[in-house]
């Protein structure tokens, strides 16, 4: 007799195929049949007519890393479907730790997961440290060359030594070996913008060597968002890594026309024979490091040091007229278009914008701005801001396109407890809902199947889950049940801990963790390491 039977809904099995009227069957972790199944017997018959069967979701680009610890049965991210998360990426990981990043990475996890505790010092470690107290998803984590060349340099924006790159290029191959799915860059943040084209190549080579992904966030999407994409592609196409370019969009700033000709760099590069492909996230709002804007030489006595020297009014002032990079709605002080979201210090102003907290400190936006990272202190690169960094005709393009995949570049919460204050964006509660309620339902964007396709089988293709990603018989049985007429997302980024609408029944390895759209207490979750 079967475990589970989901019977009389429709089909949409992960791959683009059309939906089929049918069943699925569960046995243990597997899936065992999908089809018509009328004479199945099950131990539990779930009657699913009129919503959709689906593989579970998998998001290809999360910072779940930042609260999980505290939220093990990742509560927001199962009830929106998404059965596994790929952690670590932007160049941030947990792992490896040295003296030098230990206590920098330690405050991080203070500060994002209340509570949580650094224990691990090898990437390995890490790893069992996740799995040892259960899951309620599956997560593969990244290796991040932030995290690495931390652990080798500290957090100074000097170039790297030879010596140190061997260095870098011995860490990520232990993490490597120990189970990371593959290495992630941060090109527009500290440290990782310090990377000089030889460091990453060489990091590109240790990668490479196990045929697993290097998943880039570009050195920039502004002016020279071309020029940017031409350098990693070609670091890629020298190394011979596999390449994923991470919320791969036109910023303001960009050229007229510069994504459509970034696309047909990307197409080139295909056609040499290098794997590259992309992702993008679903709201024209996204989350963003307030210190990127500033100078690197601020921080050449790493980032205590440059948090102090903003009290000092000439280096302010400098500051000031130097910071037209990463998000230029700040060098143009387009205010009432940015949001304060997660920080230390600061979290009283949580959620308003940068027009009302100057209004509230009597001041200039900007110097409310640069207090606010004055007084981060150390943690200066953590603190994080929400703002306009898409237009709706944009998403459109990216999100119908082929070659992209659909990420939250956001992180697993809960409505209550320690994350409830420190959810920012309704990503974290929404954006696998967004796509089905608003994007395919009610603007008809794409089909169905397509988005499904792009959260399911695309991802797994690329990030090597070979027994994931589709509802085939001997897979795992990761499974999402949803009503394509109810889904919605519902939060706002005033209110953004809400949770969707629509989706019922959320199986993972075979274990029934939401149950009538609530949370069961399951953790079938699973540290997938590659083979």
């Amino acid at each position: 007799m079967l475990d589970v039977l989901l019977r009389g809904g429709r089909v949409v099995d992960g791959s683009g195929a059309p939906w089929v009227p049918g069943d699925v069957a569960i046995q243990d972790d597997r899936i065992v049949a999908v089809g018509n199944l009328p004479g199945a017997t099950a131990r539990r018959i779930i009657d699913v007519a009129g919503q959709v069967i689906a593989p579970g979701f998998i998001d290809c680009h999360t910072h779940s890393d930042w609260s999980i610890l505290v939220n093990r049965a990742c509560d927001s991210t199962i009830r929106l479907g998404v059965t596994t998360e790929i952690l670590g990426n932007c160049g941030f990981s947990h792992a490896p730790l040295t003296p030098h990043n230990r206590e920098r990475i330690s405050t991080d996890l203070a500060n994002s997961a209340p509570g949580a505790s650094v224990t691990w010092t090898t990437f390995g470690e890490y790893l069992d440290t996740l799995e040892s107290g259960g899951l309620g998803g599956n997560v593969s984590v990244l290796v991040g060359h932030g995290a690495v060349r931390s652990a080798v340099m500290g957090y100074d924006e000097i170039p790297a030594t030879p010596d140190a790159i061997n260095q870098m290029e011995r860490l990520a191959a232990q993490a490597l070996d120990e189970g990371a799915l593959g290495l992630s860059t941060g090109l527009e943040y500290v440290p990782g913008r310090a990377a000089s084209a030889e460091e990453l190549t060489a990091m590109s080579r240790v990668v490479a060597r196990t045929g697993r992904v290097h998943a880039c966030h570009q050195r920039t999407r502004n002016e020279e968002f071309e020029q940017s994409i031409a350098e990693i592609i070609g670091i890629c196409e020298q190394a011979g890594a596999r390449l994923q370019l991470s919320h791969n969009f036109a910023r303001r700033g960009s050229p007229p026309g510069a994504w459509g000709r970034v696309m047909d760099q990307i197409d080139a590069a295909r056609r040499r024979g290098l794997d590259v492909s992309c992702d993008t996230t679903s709201y024209a709002t996204g989350l963003g490091l307030m210190a990127a804007v500033l100078p690197p030489w601020l921080f050449d006595e790493g980032p205590a040091v440059a948090a102090a020297r903003l009290a000092v009014p000439a280096v302010r002032e400098r500051v000031k007229n130097d910071c037209s990079r990463y998000w230029l709605l700040i060098a143009e002080r387009q205010w009432d278009k940015l949001w304060l979201a997660r920080t230390a210090n600061s979290n009283h102003l949580f959620g308003k914008s940068f027009v009302e907290i100057g209004d509230l400190l009597h001041q200039d936006p900007m110097d409310s701005y640069l207090d606010i990272l004055h007084n981060e202190g150390a943690a200066i690169n953590d603190a994080i801001l929400v703002g306009v960094e898409n237009s709706e005709p944009h998403l459109h393009e990216m999100m119908t396109h082929p070659l992209y995949a659909f990420e939250a570049d956001s992180w697993t919460a809960s409505a209550t407890g320690p994350l409830a204050p420190l959810v920012n964006h309704p990503a974290n509660f929404g954006w696998t809902a967004r796509i089905l309620g608003d994007y395919v339902r009610e603007r008809r964007w794409m089909p169905l199947e397509s988005a499904v396709h792009k959260m399911t089988a695309v991802p797994a293709t690329k990030f090597g889950f070979t027994d994931r990603g589709l509802l085939r018989p001997g897979l795992a049985a990761d499974v999402v049940v949803f009503d394509p007429a109810t889904i919605q997302d519902n939060g706002t980024l005033t209110q953004p801990a809400q949770y969707p609408s629509g989706i019922s029944h959320v199986f993972v390895n075979g274990a029934l963790t939401v149950e009538q759209g609530a949370h069961t207490g399951a953790r079938s979750g699973q540290v997938l390491r590659p083979s």
